[in-house]
């Protein structure tokens, strides 16, 4: 199984680019965008995240393991590990779930209270389960060896958590993404015996210990793997914006900089999306109306800075229709470690 998922990392493991002669690669003209940032925009500055505690439907196995706040603090795990924000203090957090809850309660479709970030995270745990399986024990010879081998009973453990949470844009309360969560996590032990003789299936005087009726760090470590799984939808939606800044050629290459780098999350093999912004008449109203539109595909090379980076595009055909201050942004994929660790637990299983 080891050698399986070791090849299937293998096959499924992409290439950094790396450039090397940089030197070597002269700056080109760039064609400007109409659209072009603002300073503030280029400055890049990390917004301010409030993430709530979750919702957690008075569910019981939820509220024993304090999976509400936990699960909080996974988000809040994932937002400063990949430097998408600046959290707001938890107090102010707490007096500013109350006001947002009110604003939706009232269906004002804003929040009026004062700007004190610029997203809120909420979650809703719909379900949270802990489950044990008793399995008994046997003895049996080992026809290579002629051995005899016991398998002592057992109890297996499992947890599963499943649920949503929703991003905020503040002050008007839009709903940037909605986004389902589900995760699980379990764990085996043998069952113990208090006084007596056991022989795999087979027990002689003592009495058998209980399986454990609820294990709250399970519950925990399977909400934490729910959230862990929608790590990429969070950075894809949240992660910060950079912007073409420069381009350069050598050898029918050609690499662009852009104003994102290593102090916002930026590294070596990251997605990148390069989005323009255009201006097409309405053939109804006959208005003039901006339409954003993927321009093409690139990765981050080697050569990173704190506050800029170097890419490439996949195509290079499309590097004529890149212009200064077209948007570059992270687009983000689930693990493949991760995708190809969970097909090998499911296959185990």
């Amino acid at each position: 199984m080891k050698i399986k998922i070791l090849v299937l990392l293998f096959l499924t493991a992409s290439c950094a680019p790396t450039i090397k002669n940089f030197d070597k690669y002269q700056k080109q003209f760039l064609t400007k965008s109409k659209f072009l940032p603002s300073q503030e925009n280029l400055d890049g500055k990390t917004p301010k995240i409030a993430v709530f505690p979750f919702e957690d439907n008075d569910n019981l196995v939820a509220s024993q393991a304090g999976l509400a706040k936990s699960m909080a603090a996974n988000v809040e795990n994932i937002l400063t590990k990949n430097k998408l924000a600046t959290l707001v203090d938890r107090a102010v957090t707490e007096k500013l779930a109350k006001e947002v809850q009110l604003a939706e309660m009232n269906k004002t479709g804003a929040f009026s209270g004062p700007q004190v970030a610029d997203y809120a995270i909420s979650g809703v745990i719909s379900n949270a389960s802990f489950t044990n399986k008793y399995t008994d024990g046997s003895t049996y010879i080992n026809p290579k060896t002629q051995t005899l081998v016991t398998v002592p009973p057992s109890f297996t453990y499992n947890s599963e958590v499943s649920g949503n949470i929703k991003i905020y844009e503040l002050p008007s309360m839009a709903v940037m993404e909605n986004i389902e969560y589900s995760g699980s996590d379990s764990r085996k032990e043998n069952v113990q015996q208090d006084g007596g003789v056991s022989f795999g299936g087979l027990r002689i005087g003592g009495n058998q210990v209980d399986g454990a009726q609820r294990d709250d760090n399970l519950v925990r470590k399977a909400g934490e793997d729910a959230i862990i799984d929608i790590e990429s939808d969070i950075k894809n939606i949240l992660g910060q914006k950079g912007y073409i800044l420069e381009k350069r050629t050598f050898e029918n290459k050609t690499i662009f900089k852009i104003s994102i780098g290593s102090s916002n999350g930026i590294k070596h093999g990251d997605k990148i999306e390069i989005v323009g912004q255009f201006e097409s008449e309405n053939p109804i109203s006959q208005k003039i109306e901006v339409e954003k539109r993927v321009i093409a595909q690139a990765v981050v090379t080697n050569l990173i800075d704190p506050k800029s980076s170097w890419i490439i595009l996949d195509d290079e055909k499309k590097s004529s229709q890149v212009r200064l201050g077209d948007v570059a942004k992270g687009k983000y994929k689930k693990s493949q470690l991760r995708s190809v660790m969970k097909m090998g637990k499911a296959l185990v299983q």
